[in-house]
């Protein structure tokens, strides 16, 4: 007899769960050649007092990031929304939250972006989101001192499974305790030296809050995050105010780099692409040279 179960985390050959109806928690084997991942469903065949995984159910999407070789690597599958939390200390390293957007934008996962640590600054994340806004992402300034403020997110996780990243030490736990108290992620402080943060999680793991009906999934802090090896069309289809602008280029093949009557080079002459996010998908479109 096979049941549904969902995947909470992995490791090498056994992976916890939880039943899709109830909810209750179980380990299981698998094979190898199955390779489950965070948030996975999965058909669970339960014989001699033990439980083994006989199938994955096909996603519908995955969270993603680059392994050390430039290659796809699968972090979080089945995914509705990402919260992206900046902060104004760690400040963002640049160009992060475009490669987080651009990874969404290519899995059709819905963002939500999250400016943390307003107590320290109000100030500084001002123009980024009105900039965000007016391209029609949803945004939240949040300060752990004003727990309103962080409240305000809870509606938008409800009966949904949403992927929290950010860079270590932007506060995804303080954020995460307000909105499901039921639900403790690892900490990390920043170091006085470097003023980043500590990794502390390395297995992504998800939680689910019976409050909320909602799913979240905590992945590894990261002082950068990669994309895997992508052309520059795939990039720049990342970028939602260049996708009306896809298919207008004189050449079929264009990069929006240096061709002539390039539509999207036009665009920000004009002033209806920002110069700041043409610039960083400039940035991003070379740092693929590193994975050839």
């Amino acid at each position: 007899m096979t049941e549904m179960y969902r995947v909470t985390s992995t490791q090498k050959t056994t992976a916890s769960l939880i039943k899709e109806d109830d909810h209750t928690p179980i380990h299981a084997f698998f094979a190898r050649k199955l390779k489950p991942i965070c948030g996975d469903f999965v058909e669970v065949e339960a014989a001699k007092n033990e439980h083994k995984i006989k199938k994955i159910q096909k996603r519908y999407n995955s969270f993603c990031r680059a392994d050390n070789r430039g290659n796809k690597q699968h972090i979080a599958a089945n995914v509705n929304q990402i919260m992206i939390v900046m902060a104004v200390e760690p400040f963002p390293t640049r160009d992060i939250l475009n490669r987080y957007l651009i990874s969404a934008e290519l899995e059709g996962i819905e963002p939500i972006l999250v400016f943390n640590k307003s107590d320290l600054d109000n100030q500084v994340f001002i123009n980024t989101i009105n900039q965000y806004e007016r391209l029609g992402y949803q945004t939240f300034k949040t300060s752990r001192h004003d727990t309103a403020t962080i409240a305000a997110i809870k509606p938008t996780l409800k009966s949904k499974t949403t992927v929290i990243v950010g860079q270590s030490g932007v506060g995804k736990s303080s954020i995460t305790r307000v909105m499901m108290p039921s639900v403790e992620l690892k900490t990390g402080k920043l170091s006085q030296k470097t003023g980043k943060g500590a990794h502390t999680t390395s297995v992504t793991q998800m939680y689910y809050d019976e409050p909320l009906d909602a799913y979240i999934i905590d992945s590894p802090g990261v002082w950068e995050y990669g994309l895997w090896q992508m052309s520059p069309h795939d990039i720049a289809a990342g970028f939602r105010e260049f996708q009306e602008y896809l298919g207008d280029c004189k050449f079929s093949n264009c990069t929006h780099i240096h061709e002539p009557q390039c539509a999207i080079m036009q665009a920000v002459k004009k002033g209806d692409i920002r110069e700041n996010r043409y610039q960083s998908y400039l940035r991003i479109v070379d740092s693929m040279k590193y994975w050839s």
